[in-house]
Parts: C-alpha cells; structure tokens; sequence
C-alpha cells in the first residue's frame, strides 16, 4: 500500500528529496527486497512468552550500570533503549535520518560489494505519522495527552512500552543522543508492541500509507558516482562515525569510489559530445 518511486539517476533523487518538507524521515538499505523490520522482531525470543521483552530491557538495564558512570546512566526508558540500539541490543526502535543524503549513504556504502540490482530508501512523513498515532492513542490514554499538549512524552512512551498492545507506528527522540546519532541526524521510530512486525502495525495508517510511506529504489550501481558526491559533503563513515574504525572504513571507501583512468576518460568524451566540454587554460 505505500508508494515506491524508482529513479535511474542520482540527480533525480537529489532534486526529489531536496522539494520534501523537513517533515520527512529517511532510512537506507543495501536489499531492495529488505521490508522496514526492527531487531527486536528478528530475534528467537520475542514470541516466547508474554513480558519477555520487558525482562530483557531489565537485565540490560542491571549489567550496564557496572559499564555506566552516574552521568552516562540514562533517565527515562527512551534514553535506555537508545542506549541499547547504539551498543547492538536488539529493541523496537527502528533508526532514521532526517537527512536524505545520509540514508543514501547507508544505502550505497556496501556498494561494492553486493550484487543486488537495487538499493532501496525509505522515506516516511514524520509529523503525519505522529500525529495519526496521537489521534489513536488519543481512545487510551487522552489525560495524559491533554496535559502533555499532545506530546508523546517519557511517560506516556513507557505506558505504551509495558502495555505492549497498541500496534501502531510513532517517533521518539530521546532528551539525550550521543554523538554518533547527533551526526547522523538520527530519528528513532518505535512500534506500539514488539511482538508484531514493524510492517504490520505500519497498517495502521490505513489508506493513508500511499502518502506518507514511500519506497525510493536506486541501481547499485550508482554506488561510485554517490559515494563521491557524499564525500564532498563530507557524508562519509569518518564524519558519521567519529573514531579510527570510521576514519578506516572512510578511507577504504573513498579509494574505491575513485574514478578509474577509463571511467574518467568516458565522463571526458561524454562532455564532448554533449558539447559542454572545456579545455583548461
């Protein structure tokens, strides 16, 4: 039921995603065929029983604090969670960028190496889908809506985490992000229950879901001419991931987006030909 756009050319999506409000989110992917799944849901153990995710979030929350000083020690259930997501703990988040062009460098960075046709960039409308969750919750929990001013806060997202019930889709931003999801202009997006797939409380939308849920598909091929262009946004995995693994990775991946004597001697004639190439004095 959401809407998939397919662009042969990088231009396009640049010019696509730049006439978007700032309302819109965006999340890459190397697979095409990959749906929008969280980690809690990939895991063995979700379906177990009852409660069990839950338990998980409290021995984590037990061992982490011999790992934690009193300052790093998260407040409120969002900041726990996102904590868990940074450090490979599956939960119910799901991570977004506001940022088209970091999504795209998800999307593209393993470009190399893969032999899928097509990457895919989804792009859902953050304000619409908080507000149509809003008017959901609004039937459950409307005196703490109406003394929040409508604001999914701390406290009503830990009612709807240990009630486990609602299936429906909504933003969450925690207080505090740490650096690495300051840079990345990250979003979170969590599910109302983590026992059902992401894709299907994303349903309740409705009819709604065409416009405000949309698939963007990209050849993977594109991969150098994208890695490139990032690069000169200084989009690349030392700026995203501020460490020596970053810088490392950043470095692999810019020598292999260079152009080769070929490929630059094909961009030449191209110009060429279509008459806008110039010598330089």
């Amino acid at each position: 039921m959401f809407t998939t756009l397919n662009f042969n050319r990088w231009n396009d999506y640049k010019a696509f995603t730049q006439d978007l409000s700032d309302n819109w989110a965006f999340r890459g992917q190397l697979d095409t065929s990959w749906e929008l799944r969280n980690a809690i849901e990939r895991t063995d153990f979700i379906n177990m029983y009852s409660g069990i995710e839950a338990n998980f979030l409290q021995e984590f929350q037990r061992g982490a604090r011999n790992y934690l000083s009193k300052d790093e020690t998260p407040e409120h259930l969002i900041e726990w969670l996102a904590l868990m997501q940074h450090h490979g703990a599956p939960t119910r988040l799901l991570d977004f960028s506001k940022s088209p062009f970091i999504a795209s460098f998800f999307a593209f960075e393993q470009g190399e190496i893969i032999n899928e046709e097509n990457i895919a960039i989804w792009a859902i409308n953050i304000n619409f889908i908080k507000s149509k969750a809003t008017e959901l919750l609004a039937n459950y929990f409307g005196d703490e809506l109406k003394q929040s001013d409508n604001r999914l806060n701390e406290a009503l997202f830990e009612k709807i985490f240990y009630a486990d019930k609602y299936e429906l889709v909504f933003p969450v931003e925690p207080f505090r992000m740490n650096r690495r999801y300051s840079l990345q202009q990250s979003i979170f997006v969590s599910t109302g229950t983590g026992h059902r797939p992401f894709m299907e409380q994303l349903q309740f939308l409705k009819d709604d879901i065409s416009r405000s849920v949309i698939k963007i598909e990209m050849p993977a091929g594109l991969h150098k001419e994208v890695l490139r262009d990032l690069f000169r946004m200084n989009l690349n995995r030392a700026s995203l991931f501020p460490d020596l693994d970053g810088y490392a990775a950043s470095l692999r991946l810019r020598y292999n987006s260079m152009k080769s004597p070929e490929e630059a001697l094909a961009a030449q004639l191209q110009k060429f030909e279509d008459g806008s190439f110039q010598f330089i004095p």
